[in-house]
């Protein structure tokens, strides 16, 4: 929050390097998955099954990544939270950290929708005032 200014630039900038983030801490799920379904596919050739268990897999993976990447936004919109809810006690207008607070609960909130991230991200940056 100590780089937000309210540009598109710096938001889009911002959001670029969180997502970055995100994609980096995935690498390990993605190692596995690719494991799981090298495995399940040599399992498929070497007994002749049909690839519905294939399909089932990609969809158990498709799940978990988008539990591990809303998981990580929450813990970053938490932190997010914490900066401006401390800045409250020091505050003299506390007006823009609050409404700041109800913006990052709304992004919060908005995750169970699956929305596109980087959109709801940049919106949220956007429009938050600097520290």
């Amino acid at each position: 929050p100590h780089r937000v200014d309210r540009t598109g630039h710096t938001a889009a900038a911002l959001v670029d390097e969180v997502v970055a983030h995100i994609d980096a801490a995935q690498g390990a799920l993605d190692e596995r998955h690719e494991a799981e379904r090298i495995a399940l596919e040599e399992q498929i050739e070497a007994y002749g099954m049909r690839t519905t268990p294939l399909k089932d897999l990609e969809k158990k993976h498709k799940r978990e990544v988008r539990r591990h990447r809303n998981a990580e936004i929450r813990f970053g919109l938490a932190v997010l939270a914490g900066e401006y809810r401390d800045r409250l006690a020091t505050a003299g207008d506390p007006t823009p950290h609050l409404a700041a607070l109800r913006a990052v609960q709304e992004a919060a909130e908005a995750l169970v929708r699956n929305p596109n991230e980087t959109l709801l991200l940049q919106a949220l940056v956007g429009g938050l005032d600097p520290l």
